[in-house]
């Protein structure tokens, strides 16, 4: 009966250090002498992503449509050095097109092309839709001077204006001393005139990360 369970203690042992994968072998006569190496500290913080333009919106549900004959560049929005063709626009939402830097005049000056091409009927009406939403949405969005009178949150004496909180991140905001109930306070204050301006959501966004640690 011992040596049974000696064989199978030995088993054991054998599966144990085969677990442990390529562990260094323990040298006869008490180990190394080599000095004992402490881990390497990260002490620089995180990077913290990009807020991505899909953030601020879900994607809209259009109908499905073969696109792949209109993505000649005559029916491209360059913004930038960057090109948003037509497959692009089809596919995201108003919000993605104004957070990307699309202009109303850019739209404007495609769309009698856009509405002229040969979308299958329920694809053209969608699209279509998103053109007219696209306008309003523009026009209802105000300019800078626009946000003037707005609220601003102050922290010892330093005084946060809606400009500075819809361009920085949640890591910026808590170095300010900006915490989350803090940013719902603030935008509870905007939500009635500005809930559907680019910097409402920038910082609505910026709000969601500091309750979930970013």
């Amino acid at each position: 009966m011992k040596k049974f369970l000696s064989l199978i203690l030995a088993a054991a042992m054998a599966l144990t250090l085969a677990a442990c994968g390529d562990a260094a072998p323990v040298e006869e006569g008490g180990g190394t002498d080599a000095p004992e190496t402490e881990a390497p500290v990260v002490t620089e913080p995180p990077v913290e992503p990009p807020i991505e333009v899909s953030e601020f919106c879900d994607p809209e549900d259009m109908p499905e449509a073969d696109l792949a004959e209109f993505e000649a560049d005559e029916y491209a929005i360059y913004v930038g050095d960057r090109a948003f063709n037509l497959g692009w626009l089809y596919e995201h939402n108003i919000y993605d097109w104004r957070q990307a830097g699309i202009t109303y005049d850019q739209i404007s000056e495609k769309t009698d092309s856009y509405l002229a091409l040969s979308f299958p009927e329920d694809a053209l009406a969608k699209f279509k839709q998103k053109i007219s939403d696209f306008t309003m949405l523009m026009m209802l969005t105000p300019s800078a001077e626009g946000f003037a009178g707005t609220p601003s949150i102050t922290v010892d004496d330093a005084e946060y204006d809606v400009s500075w909180l819809s361009s920085h991140n949640a890591t910026e905001y808590t170095e300010a001393g900006i915490n989350a109930d803090t940013v719902s306070q603030y935008l509870d204050a905007l939500a009635e005139n500005y809930w559907y301006t680019r910097e409402y959501r920038w910082i609505e966004v910026v709000r969601d990360r500091l309750v979930n640690g970013f």
